[in-house]
């Protein structure tokens, strides 16, 4: 398989992979022919299901793909999906295991309690620790009754904070801009 490059850093970013470039992923995907045809002959059966049933799929029609192609409903619908989009599908192998980067997953109640600790406890003239900010959320939890965030959770919410705001709300130097 490959690995598709990053294409903001070109200036543009496009909604299909074969419009982006290339770059073999590892030396085990590139000596695997086997899982390249594996992937030429899902993306025929599915070229050739979409000629031959149009844009309605039954249930059947999909049981049928899904024991062909040895994979569940759900993904035989992501790659009807990425065919229908690109005109080419991946396999599954080759999608991301877990949350998107910058996925937020707290409740709101516990998002506005950091929020609040962040404003009132830790962006003051007295300067707090970040140690001392983490204690203060997990105090604030407590009372609340709400489970304690991961200190790596209250570390991205107070780095969301623009640099020099942070700076000058806490009468520190403001950030040298490279």
């Amino acid at each position: 398989m490959w690995k598709v490059a990053h294409a903001a850093a070109a200036g543009a970013v496009p909604h299909c992979e074969k419009e982006q470039t290339k770059i073999p992923m590892s030396e085990t995907e590139l000596k695997s022919p086997r899982r390249q045809d594996e992937d030429r002959r899902r993306e025929d059966v599915i070229r050739a299901l979409l000629a031959r049933q149009g844009q309605r799929l039954s249930q059947d029609v999909i049981r049928n793909l899904t024991n062909d192609l040895g994979v569940s409903r759900a993904t035989a619908y992501r790659m009807i999906k990425k065919f229908r989009t690109c005109g080419a599908i991946t396999s599954p192998s080759s999608r991301p295991v877990g949350r998107p980067k910058g996925a937020r997953v707290l409740d709101p109640a516990r998002e506005a309690l950091i929020r609040d600790a962040i404003e009132g406890f830790y962006l003051q003239p007295s300067r707090p620790r970040f140690s001392q900010l983490v204690r203060e959320i997990a105090r604030r939890c407590s009372k609340e009754r709400l489970p304690t965030p991961n200190w790596r959770t209250v570390k991205s919410r107070v780095q969301d904070i623009d640099a020099t705001i942070r700076a000058t709300r806490r009468n520190e130097p403001a950030p040298v801009d490279d």
